[in-house]
């Protein structure tokens, strides 16, 4: 005798898992692919993919496998438990979450690395305010905090140089953008950066707070490329005092490219090419993927950052 599918109770459901991962679910079984779910989700087919996954990890079981020849997939016994258990009653929350979030426009709650506020965001935020004078935007200037902030709740939107790793949040690439060194042109006779063993060797190194993405890659790519570690004389969080501590003579160090002029009486400035091209991703949860006020600060962002130096 065949036992019964096995299907999650509503307990384990809402102690384990955010809604949006069953609603991508939900999608896919409906449509029968992942294409036409994360079209009517307005999220990426990856995305769709990984939601689905994400629900199998969490209840141990396959709801779905693919149809041999066919760019669709099938629920397993236990896809079509969860499909049926979940009944009307899930397209009547999600329908009524659905309007919340597309009638939430009063505050957009945004994260956002000091740097790139500093650099791109009057634009964004004028751009933004121009078509929706009457949704205000709540500006959280973080970095390593960011994916556990949205996954906590607690910011609508996060524009980040990390690919977070979390199911249910969606992530779209705007571009990358190249690092440079920089350092006081008092140092170069001729204006030009040298040989790096000889600049980092005895040279302080000015960089951002530790364990921050652009510290990490720098060290690393110095100590391979210069033959000797960097020696840390500084630490700070924004781009902008990096740059003004290396004005003054204080050190050298590693920047976004656009944080640093390319032609400067007191600072010298030489494009990394050997370094991985640091991406910039503009994330929001799901749930948020039809909000009209997000959608508009997706585009202000593309805009404003990929147009200007972004490839």
């Amino acid at each position: 005798m065949s036992k019964a599918p096995k299907t999650p109770s509503i307990a384990q459901i809402s102690s384990k898992i955010n809604i949006s991962l069953l609603q991508t679910f939900h999608h896919v079984a409906r449509t029968g692919s992942f294409s036409a779910a994360s079209r009517e989700l307005g999220i990426s087919y990856q995305s769709a993919a990984n939601h689905v996954r994400r629900l199998e990890q969490i209840y141990a079981v396959r709801l779905v496998t693919p149809e041999k020849g066919a760019r669709r997939i099938r629920l397993t016994a236990e896809g079509s438990a969860l499909y049926n258990s979940l009944g009307s009653e899930l397209d009547i929350i999600l329908a009524r979450i659905g309007n919340l979030m597309r009638d939430v426009g009063s505050t957009l709650r945004v994260g956002v690395p000091q740097a790139l506020f500093h650099h791109f965001f009057p634009r964004v935020t004028r751009e933004f305010l121009d078509g929706s004078p009457d949704t205000a935007l709540e500006y959280f200037e973080r970095d390593a905090t960011l994916e556990r902030m949205m996954n906590d709740g607690a910011l609508d939107v996060a524009v980040s140089e990390r690919n977070f790793s979390s199911g249910i949040v969606t992530q779209t690439l705007l571009g990358t953008y190249r690092l440079a060194l920089i350092c006081p042109r008092a140092w170069q006779a001729d204006g030009q950066i040298g040989p790096l063993g000889d600049l980092v060797s005895g040279r302080g190194f000015i960089s951002y707070e530790a364990n921050h993405m652009i510290r990490t890659q720098a060290i690393e790519y110095l100590t391979r490329h210069a033959g000797c570690r960097p020696r840390v004389t500084v630490s700070t969080s924004g781009s902008t005092s990096i740059t003004e501590l290396v004005s003054a003579g204080l050190g050298y160090a590693v920047v976004p490219e656009w944080c640093a002029p390319a032609e400067s009486d007191r600072i010298t400035r030489m494009t990394l090419d050997g370094i991985e091209p640091i991406t910039v991703w503009f994330a929001h949860t799901a749930l948020l993927s039809g909000n009209p006020h997000v959608r508009r600060l997706l585009r202000c962002c593309r805009d404003a950052i990929s147009s200007e130096t972004l490839q």
